[in-house]
């Protein structure tokens, strides 16, 4: 690898390099560190993008550990989906690390090793009291009454807790750090406790669990990690993570460096796992993979593509700067994605009947599967006597310039011919029962010389040609007032406040036989409407399709 000719593209890449040249480091090997206790959503894409794109630009590695710490939110359902979506992403990580059974062994070592060099200490105060003594911001903490035990007595007792000999929550092993350092991480934390939870990875092997902050640091260095790739709400931990590895591993000469990026926020986008999960849990969505969330299992099952989402998110830098990211900039990369690979299909989703009464007998078209691509395949269709066009395609009464359908007009059927509206027949309740129209023979599409020019031109479905599908319509989950719906949760507005009522509308719609041969989340462009996906409810009898996103909006990248 030639230092000299990678050019860095962010802070990270920068500092990377210098480590490099400066033999701090000698390669470049990344991590995704989940804890298995909900599913990814797009967040953790722009974290587990930045952690594989930067390990493979200099030609490193990166694994998947799952940091199985806290049984009581875990599920092994989790940690199976995280593989499967990293390879719905494209990335394959070299090794896939269960930190229960890699590190809790060697875990419990160390902190038996930093008990025996007085740098831990068993305490017997309770959650409340460690926290009413830790002080403030302005404020130093006390010290723990059990803070100067003996290193034997500490270790006497640690291996108790192990042991099972003390309930739940009544005792902890702290780090001894300073309890009047300006960080209150620093504040002797809490580096295990007595947790008696069934682990499904482990089991019941373990009563004691290590804390995240004590257990990510020491993983990662184990692991041979070289770089802790995390989001800014990490920042603040970064002295405590660097005091646990250099005081495991006195004398290593490469460490572990974290280093902290902007969270990924999107407008009107939900995020935050907990409040998913109580969602999920009220049964008001069809759970984790809902359409309408923004985990990685719900874009998949809307049909938004892996293509676009990575495209997103590579399109945002690497900053350490927050910003709120309007959701049209995502919908931007979801179209040009789908653009390249759906494919088109007449779709009316609010039927006009129309009969054509000078057509004799049924034609057969041919309509282009995608048109973007130079290779494109056609499928068969049907242009007959009797059809359905959208209704918003005709107007009797039409505002300025309106080229569609009126009365006495003419307007070009997609695939088909140009036709004329001789006449509109009503029902007995006022209401349009069906158009009449004609057709002009001598104007078939890719076959016109006619010289007739119209400037309007509309789809349609053929009544015998026609199959009746369930539309899954979507609005966002949260109210549009509220940009930043976590924030808005952190600043105690109820949930149910948050959420729209009716995000989730099915209709029903009229489309082109061939759509039968579809598979589960195949990709539709239906013409002149949006792009759409079937929905893996859908059965023989029941296509359903979600809507993906509209056509087009007015957000232009760079």
């Amino acid at each position: 690898m030639n230092l000299e000719e990678i050019k860095a593209e962010n802070f990270i890449e920068e500092a990377i390099i210098e480590d490099l040249k400066a033999g701090k480091n000698k390669e470049v090997i990344t991590r995704c560190p989940p804890e298995p206790s909900g599913h990814w959503h797009i967040g953790h894409v722009k974290a587990w993008t930045i952690d594989f794109e930067t390990a493979i630009k200099f030609g490193g590695y990166t694994n998947l550990r799952m940091d199985d710490t806290n049984p009581t939110k875990e599920d092994g359902d989790f940690a199976d989906s995280y593989v499967d979506d990293l390879k719905w992403l494209g990335y394959t990580p070299k090794n896939v690390i269960y930190s229960s059974e890699a590190y809790f062994e060697k875990m419990y070592e160390i902190a038996c090793d930093f008990i025996k060099r007085g740098l831990a200490y068993v305490c017997e105060l309770s959650g409340d009291e460690v926290s009413k003594t830790r002080g403030t911001l302005t404020e130093p903490g006390k010290n723990s009454p059990y803070r100067n035990r003996e290193a034997s007595e500490s270790l006497k007792m640690f291996e108790a807790m192990r042991a099972g000999k003390y309930p739940d929550g009544s005792i902890t092993l702290r780090a001894k750090i300073d309890m009047a350092h300006p960080n209150m991480n620093m504040r002797d934390p809490v580096m295990y406790r007595v947790m008696r939870v069934h682990h499904y990875k482990v089991g019941d092997k373990w009563c004691i669990y290590p804390m995240y902050d004590f257990a990510h640091p020491i993983e990662d260095a184990l692991e041979g990690i070289t770089y802790s790739l995390c989001d800014i709400s990490f920042e603040d931990h970064r002295p405590l993570y660097n005091w646990f590895v250099e005081n495991a591993f006195p004398g290593k000469k490469y460490l572990p460096r974290q280093m902290e990026f902007s969270k990924l926020a999107i407008e009107n986008v939900l995020l935050g796992k907990r409040y998913l999960k109580r969602i999920v849990n009220s049964g008001k969505v069809m759970g984790w993979d809902d359409p309408r969330f923004f985990t990685i299992a719900g874009m998949r099952r809307r049909g938004i593509t892996a293509a676009a989402v990575k495209n997103f998110v590579k399109s945002l830098g690497v900053t350490k700067v927050d910003s709120l990211i309007p959701k049209q900039q995502f919908d931007y990369f979801v179209r040009e994605d789908l653009n390249k690979v759906a494919t088109r299909a007449m779709v009316v989703l609010d039927p006009l009947k129309v009969k054509i009464t000078n057509l004799v007998a049924d034609e057969e078209i041919f309509v282009e599967d995608n048109p973007s691509l130079e290779s494109s395949t056609k499928h068969k269709s049907v242009f007959s006597n009797e059809l359905y066009i959208e209704k918003e395609d005709f107007s009797l009464n039409p505002p300025p310039k309106y080229n569609r359908l009126v009365l006495g007009g003419m307007v070009r059927l997609k695939n088909a011919y140009i036709i004329k509206c001789n006449n509109v027949v009503y029902k007995n309740n006022g209401d349009i029962d069906y158009l009449e129209c004609e057709y002009l023979p001598e104007t078939r599409s890719g076959n016109d010389n006619s010289g007739i020019k119209v400037k309007g031109t509309i789809h349609f479905v053929a009544k015998n040609n026609a199959v009746k599908i369930t539309i899954r319509n979507f609005k966002n989950l949260t109210k549009e007032e509220y940009l930043e719906p976590d924030k808005a949760l952190n600043d105690g507005i109820e949930l149910e406040d948050l959420l729209e009522e009716n995000s989730l509308i099915e209709t029903n719609a009229l489309a082109e036989k061939f759509i039968l041969n579809a598979k589960v989340l195949d990709k539709f462009q239906f013409v002149r409407k949006g792009y759409y996906s079937l929905d893996p409810d859908s059965t023989k009898d029941n296509l359903i399709f979600n809507s993906i996103v509209s056509l087009k909006d007015g957000f232009k990248t760079k």
